[in-house]
């Protein structure tokens, strides 16, 4: 099978250290897949640790003001994942925990990737109805199975064929969480969007190929940060978590030298904040509550 060599492999080269691999904590669990989305390994470290210390479960980042748990996250990036992490908290600090993907799903912020997650690596999956048979599937684990299953890039593979590669592959004496957590390691270390094939645990039987491989290199770059909307969005809530009496004004003077700025892309990014939730509406010249 495709994927025998992983459990030797994994044992011996897993990124076992990291730190939320050493919790089955749902909520710990739940914030570092949370932070981890679209944000470095390297970034995340020292800040789930910083976050989890403050707020140890959900009740008690529940009872903080959503203010706080923004400047908490600020410098991670996209800080609407913040906001539906505090929103989660509340649900679960008076609900409690889901006990099916399904309802999991359900919770603010949290798909199908997310939901998976904390049945494979959090205690919820002991308790869980109707486990799903295979491992939360994000770009990089979609890219291992894809390649070394069925020789191709994951572009045109439905979730379909890869949940089904997935739970025919794993090995029998593998959790569903150190199997997960093998082929995130898999991607992370060999099957990049330009692939490290040597060394690659799946080397010898994957299907992708060298010539394939070396196409890869023409891989879509990330879009530029400098200059972006992203980037005055940042800027835009920056100033507002530091200026509890804000106004539109005074937020425009705030990110004036932000590069790119002009009144209409202060006002798309200030309108497209305030309709996520992370900005609050400014009403007569008064800055309204975010609750």
């Amino acid at each position: 099978m495709w994927s025998d060599p992983l459990p030797e492999w994994y044992a011996a080269r897993g990124r076992h250290q990291l730190p939320w691999r050493l919790t089955t904590d749902p909520w710990a669990v739940l914030v570092s897949e949370v932070m981890l989305q679209q944000t470095a390994v390297s970034r995340v470290l020292l800040r789930w640790e910083r976050f989890t210390r403050r707020w140890p479960d959900p009740s008690a980042c529940a009872s903080a003001s959503l203010e706080d748990v923004l400047r908490e996250w600020h410098g991670l990036g996209y800080p609407r994942r913040a906001r539906a992490l505090w929103l989660t908290a509340a649900r679960v600090a008076v609900e409690g925990w889901p006990a099916t993907e399904t309802g999991l799903h359900g919770l603010p912020g949290i798909g199908t990737y997310t939901a998976r997650a904390l049945l494979a690596f959090s205690d919820l999956g002991a308790a869980a109805e109707n486990p799903p048979p295979a491992p939360p599937v994000d770009v990089n684990l979609g890219r291992v199975a894809a390649r070394a299953v069925l020789g191709r890039d994951p572009g045109g593979t439905t979730r379909r064929e890869l949940d089904s590669v997935l739970a025919a592959g794993r090995p029998p004496h593998m959790t569903m969480r150190e199997y997960a957590y093998a082929l995130f390691d898999v991607g992370a270390l060999h099957c990049r969007a330009l692939p490290r094939c040597d060394g690659c645990a799946l080397q010898g039987g994957c299907r992708f190929g060298p010539a394939a491989a070396s196409t890869a290199a023409q891989h879509r770059r990330q879009p530029r940060y400098q200059g972006s909307l992203r980037q005055l969005r940042g800027a835009i809530l920056t100033a507002s978590l530091a200026d509890a009496a804000h106004t539109s004004s005074s937020l425009r003077e705030a990110v004036a030298a932000t590069p790119g700025v002009t009144t209409e892309r202060v006002e798309q990014a200030l309108s497209s904040l305030i309709a996520d939730g992370l900005v609050a509406p400014v009403n007569n010249g008064e800055r309204r509550s975010l609750h």
